[in-house]
């Protein structure tokens, strides 16, 4: 299974931050959130998300604050036109 982010850009005993990126067209990978997380759009758009319950489409807005449970295993693409840009943040405790 894929990484949850691009690129691991921090990671203590309570926090893993990652900062992840998708060029227009792109996908990751299906991927597992063990863990609660938040993610803040840099650059927002619009994402294909693919979980085993079907597709659907998300769009996230820069700037905004979205928080996911644990336990969602899905893979996701850039359907824009533009770069999609987030940092997200891995709670582990």
């Amino acid at each position: 299974m894929a990484a949850v982010g691009t690129k691991l850009i921090f990671e203590n005993d309570q926090v893993r931050v990652w900062e992840f990126t998708l060029e227009p067209g792109q996908t990751i990978e299906s991927h597992k959130h063990d863990c609660d997380y938040f993610f803040y759009p840099i650059e927002g758009g619009t994402l294909e998300v693919t979980r085993d319950s079907g597709v659907t489409r998300a769009t996230l807005n820069a700037g905004e604050v979205y928080f996911r449970k644990g336990g969602d295993t899905h893979a996701a693409k850039n359907v824009d036109d533009h770069r999609y840009h987030e940092v997200l943040v891995e709670l582990k405790a």
